[in-house]
């Protein structure tokens, strides 16, 4: 069944258009529902992000660039930002592409995505991809961000643009945009639920930083107090290494790594891998996938030490490459690819059934497994994983090798107090997904009712 949607005379005056590409594609839904409309310019100004190169030969190359956070597309998200660490570091400019409170900051490059800046969020400057919306009073910046992130109103900018090599979305266009009037009493509690969801967001992960910068200062400490200095030189012709020290590989960084695994453990009192680990781990495979199944590979990982639970898949077709015992609690995982290295601590049982691929090394410890886990995130442990590496254009290790990863004997009642600070991390991380979750449904039904949109039974 063809719906029709009339379009009035007064819209087509307002757009000065009658491109079809416009009024026929999903952008159509904007132009539905009985509502009062405002042009964003006439509530606040686009502000294009910093516009800097990298290069030093370049007319464009600012110094300040090389000890400055910014924030790129890839740290937006739908109504949130994405923090890498170096951004919780202090600001060091102030200008007007520095994010302020209350800014909304869309990416000009397809897929449109919306994120609102709190009084938490560390005023870095965005990049030139980048484009903040400021001036705009609460609650219509947070509507306005509701609104961009709907595939709607990223059809409206992108055929409003004009089509070209690379779809982006323009200052002028942008600023043009009708913004619909929401019922101001839905959008101000929708607005503080948000803004209330992003500060905690961003406690929770400062929480972190500090944790990770905590154990990351210990290991280093401890790795200062020795002798042996991780260093990825090339070794010097004739190098000798005493016989003893030489595992079962003799390539020369190989070699290398275990000479220096053994003197932290002989003259420092570092301790192998496999003497924490509790049993191992079956790592026998699926013979045939499930017809539906999550799989967890290393794109679904956060920053956290924790992971977003995978998209359901059916049709698996390497079954082989999956372990056939489903994920459980306790368990540390750590990638056996190098580039990027990531490290996995499940502190509970997934909400449904995740399988593993053989991308990770599975870890049981005996004790204290969320510490271990923050152990292994640190810089000494990925400089001995370096040293341990196969393969030339994907880096890998063997499975089989990260047992004989050294960390230091760390006091239990040290280990204890990062186990309790991650695990509350978690908690708190868990219950916020869930928070975001409502929120996204209130957003979605306050967005189809102001846009006349009906639900099908």
């Amino acid at each position: 069944m063809i719906k029709v949607v009339r379009i009035g005379p007064s819209t087509l005056l307002r757009e000065e258009s009658w491109s079809a590409d416009l009024f026929c594609s999903d952008a159509t839904l904007i132009f539905r529902g009985n509502y009062n409309v405002i042009e964003l310019k006439k509530l606040g100004d686009c502000i294009e992000g910093w516009r800097v190169s990298t290069n030093e030969g370049t007319k464009e190359y600012d110094r300040r660039i090389e000890s400055t956070p910014i924030y790129r597309q890839v740290n937006l998200k739908e109504l949130s930002f994405d923090l890498d660490h170096q951004h919780w570091n202090s600001p060091v400019i102030e200008k007007k592409y520095c994010v302020q409170p209350g800014d909304v900051v869309i990416n000009k490059i397809l897929p449109l995505r919306a994120s609102i800046a709190t009084f938490r969020l560390p005023r870095h400057p965005v990049d030139g991809n980048c484009i903040l919306i400021r001036g705009i009073k609460e609650p219509l910046n947070t509507w306005l961000a509701i609104c961009l992130n709907q595939k709607p109103y990223e059809a409206y900018l992108l055929q409003r643009q004009g089509m070209s090599i690379l779809a982006r979305v323009g200052l002028k266009v942008l600023s043009q945009l009708y913004l619909p009037i929401p019922p101001m009493e839905d959008a101000r509690i929708l607005h503080h639920e948000i803004w209330d969801w992003n500060e905690q967001v961003l406690d929770n992960d400062q929480l972190r930083v500090r944790l990770i910068d905590e154990v990351e200062s210990y290991v280093a400490q401890k790795l200062k107090e020795t002798e042996v200095n991780f260093d990825d030189r090339p070794l010097n012709p004739g190098q000798f290494f005493p016989g003893k020290t030489i595992a079962d590989s003799l390539v020369p960084n190989h070699v290398r790594l275990s000479y220096q695994l053994a003197r932290l453990k002989q003259e420092s009192g570092w301790i192998s891998l496999s003497v924490l680990l509790d049993k191992k781990i079956a790592t026998s495979r699926l013979s045939k996938s499930p017809e539906i199944g999550r799989y967890l590979r290393v794109r679904d990982i956060d920053r956290d030490l924790t992971f977003s639970l995978p998209e359901a898949e059916s049709d698996w077709r390497s079954p082989y490459r999956v372990f056939n015992r489903p994920l459980t609690k306790g368990e540390v995982l750590i990638s056996t690819f190098v580039t990027p290295s990531r490290v996995v601590f499940m502190d509970e049982m997934p909400s449904d059934q995740v399988y593993v691929t053989d991308s990770w090394e599975r870890l049981r410890f005996r004790e204290t497994p969320a510490a271990w886990a923050l152990v292994l995130n640190t810089k000494v442990i990925r400089k001995q994983l370096a040293g341990m590496t196969i393969g030339s254009v994907q880096q890998y290790i063997r499975p089989e090798n990260i047992p004989r990863l050294v960390v230091p004997d760390i006091d239990l009642d040290v280990r204890i107090s990062w186990e309790e600070k991650l695990l509350r991390h978690h908690r708190k991380h868990r219950d916020l997904q869930q928070q975001r979750k409502l929120i996204d449904l209130e957003a979605q039904e306050l967005f189809d009712r102001v846009h006349g949109v009906t639900k099908t039974k």
